[in-house]
């Protein structure tokens, strides 16, 4: 049952709480089993706030010797606290454009709807230039490469692009390949990837990895205020499932314009740990020397909810469509080992200029061989700087081997995430890794245990929403230790003896990202100095069997002391948004 906050007006007179100052509480928590996640005070039974800071945290009188005059007093009711989660791998900037702000598929997985929706969205829809929507489920196609006479018969005369579920395949059709200049004499490599007619050589409608960069660079770009809204709607989302800081995917000059609006009008409530897209698949309309650019000047973007100073980097696609690297070859037979985007000297060169900039790398990498290049890369790295104190961090790592754990265990100040965050079978991946890896390498896969054994601090990532429908860290938290899928336990277990303890899922999700980010001393555990960002469950983790902490309820987040979603008042966040329209901002109805 859902427990509410019971709210006292009580008034403390200067007799009682003492004359205010700098650091006297305008907000006390009091009577609640608080998980701190701090290591040398793990609970505790309340807490005081002063502006956006903890000052207090301990039993019910610590956190009152600590009040001000005119305190509010929240009473908890014996309610389980914990510290806003921190989630280290999103995407809020491109699924809003490849989706609410054009087209988002209503039927992804159903090839005859997709075409329909398409159809009806374009002919509704006259003055729009360029039809994009996403995002559009692999499997749905031999090899998940759609043709682009699919696309032509509905709509010949003007330019579709359609994003697939993973944001490393467009689907497009003659008249996008057209604009874009791609044609069957147009170069493909194993990064830059366009499939072309093996009787014609023409391009057949599906790109991949840097192919993709060919088409949006033609798609004109969505100004600030067009991202706003949609922005808006996603930290909301995701403030329902207690995350309050996270770290996007990519970045660039149009949504940390919206940022920055939407900071300015009162409407951000997220910690956002931004990475600008770098050689990405999803650098649009930019030229490397203009995001190097937006880089340099990042600084303008920095508060204490926007922080800019990341990077994002891919070195392979996955081994599910054969564009990442291998040690051992594909299993179809053919040798095939895959390759990296980029070379060894790019990545190494690109990693020593950023780590001197101050600029954290977060390095999209699955394939084992796709990883081992990266680790060699940040080896040459710390030789070339020395010690920076620059954090960066390796992200997705499903194959990385035992020996490559310990040579990044080796290397100071890189750490690595876990994402999207399903340590468990998941019939998304099923599909397509078994076959392409052999059943050895699939039943091998996040070796988490492992990474924390070896010393490395370990983060987690939800990669919505090109993986999981909802950015939702408790499933996730389930499955660390379980390592069976919440939804589908049928499916079994994989890999488990990579299983981790309840505590240290909860520390992933929480104080470990904080580190990885650079950002411990100011979020990812309850302790006095601290932002108060901090999440109240309808169910303590640690009195409930592990298979039921997948069901955990948000019933309040705050960020910086303010309460920012109440699932009584908000509701669900994925059905009804329940907020105040944001119409003084944008000038029309939020719906």
């Amino acid at each position: 049952m859902t427990r509410g906050f019971v709210f006292s007006s009580t008034i403390f007179a200067a007799t009682l709480a003492g004359p205010a100052s700098a650091q006297s509480a305008d907000t006390v928590y009091t009577n609640g089993k608080i998980y701190t996640v701090n290591a040398s005070q793990p609970w505790a039974e309340a807490v005081a706030i002063s502006g956006d800071k903890f000052v207090a945290v301990g039993s019910n009188d610590d956190a009152m010797a600590a009040a001000g005059e005119g305190v509010k007093v929240v009473d908890l009711g014996g309610a389980f606290v914990m510290p806003g989660t921190v989630d280290l791998h999103t995407h809020p900037f491109i699924t809003p454009w490849y989706g609410d702000m054009n087209l988002s598929l209503s039927q992804p997985d159903n090839v005859d709807a997709i075409l329909a929706e398409v159809k009806a969205y374009a002919d509704a829809n006259p003055d729009k230039e360029w039809i994009l929507a996403g995002q559009w489920h692999l499997g749905l196609f031999e090899d998940d490469a759609p043709s682009k006479e699919l696309l032509d018969e509905i709509i010949p005369d003007r330019p579709v692009a359609l994003l697939d579920q993973t944001g490393h395949t467009f689907w497009v059709n003659s008249k996008a390949l057209e604009l874009a200049g791609i044609d069957k004499d147009t170069p493909s490599d194993s990064s830059v990837v366009i499939l072309k007619d093996p009787d014609t050589g023409e391009p057949t409608g599906t790109l991949r990895e840097l192919g993709m960069q060919l088409i949006e660079r033609v798609i004109p770009q969505a100004s600030a205020q067009e991202y706003a809204e949609p922005i808006y709607d996603i930290f909301d989302m995701f403030l329902s499932y207690g995350i309050t800081s996270q770290q996007t995917a990519e970045g660039h000059r149009a949504p940390l314009d919206a940022l920055q609006l939407l900071e300015g009008e009162g409407y951000l409530h997220q910690r956002v740990f931004v990475s600008w897209d770098w050689r990405t698949t999803l650098n649009l309309a930019y030229t490397l020397e203009d995001i190097e650019g937006q880089i340099q000047n990042r600084a303008k973007y920095q508060t204490n909810l926007v922080y800019p100073d990341y990077v994002k980097i891919f070195s392979d696609g996955s081994p599910g469509a054969r564009t990442s690297l291998l040690i051992e070859p594909y299993e179809d037979g053919s040798g095939f080992l895959g390759d990296t985007l980029l070379s060894y000297e790019q990545y190494r060169d690109d990693f020593i200029k950023f780590d001197k900039m101050g600029v954290g790398l977060h390095i999209h990498s699955i394939g084992e061989g796709s990883i081992r290049r990266v680790i060699d890369a940040l080896e040459a790295m710390k030789e070339a700087n020395g010690e920076t104190g620059t954090k960066h961090k390796v992200a997705h790592n499903w194959m990385i081997t035992e020996d490559d754990i310990t040579r990044l265990a080796a290397l100071q100040n890189v750490e690595m995430d876990f994402s999207p965050h399903i340590p468990y079978p998941h019939p998304g991946v099923e599909g397509s890794y078994p076959q392409q890896i052999g059943d050895d390498r699939y039943n091998s896969m996040f070796k988490v245990r492992s990474a924390i054994d070896a010393g490395i601090v370990v983060g987690h990532g939800s990669d919505w929403l090109t993986a999981q429908p909802t950015p939702n860290p408790f499933p996730a938290i389930e499955g660390f230790v379980t390592r069976v899928n919440p939804e589908m336990p049928e499916m079994g277990a994989l890999n488990p003896d990579e299983a981790i303890t309840l505590k240290q899922a909860v520390a992933v999700t929480t104080i470990n990202s904080a580190k990885i980010l650079g950002a411990d001393d100011k979020i990812g555990s309850i302790e006095p100095g601290k932002f108060a960002d901090m999440i109240v469950l309808d169910q303590n983790l640690f009195e409930i069997p592990v298979t039921d902490v997948g069901d955990t309820l948000v019933t309040h987040t705050i960020l910086g002391g303010e309460i920012v979603y109440a699932r009584a008042i908000h509701g669900n966040e994925d059905v009804d948004h329940g907020r105040e329209p944001m119409t003084h901002f944008l000038g029309h109805n939020h719906n």
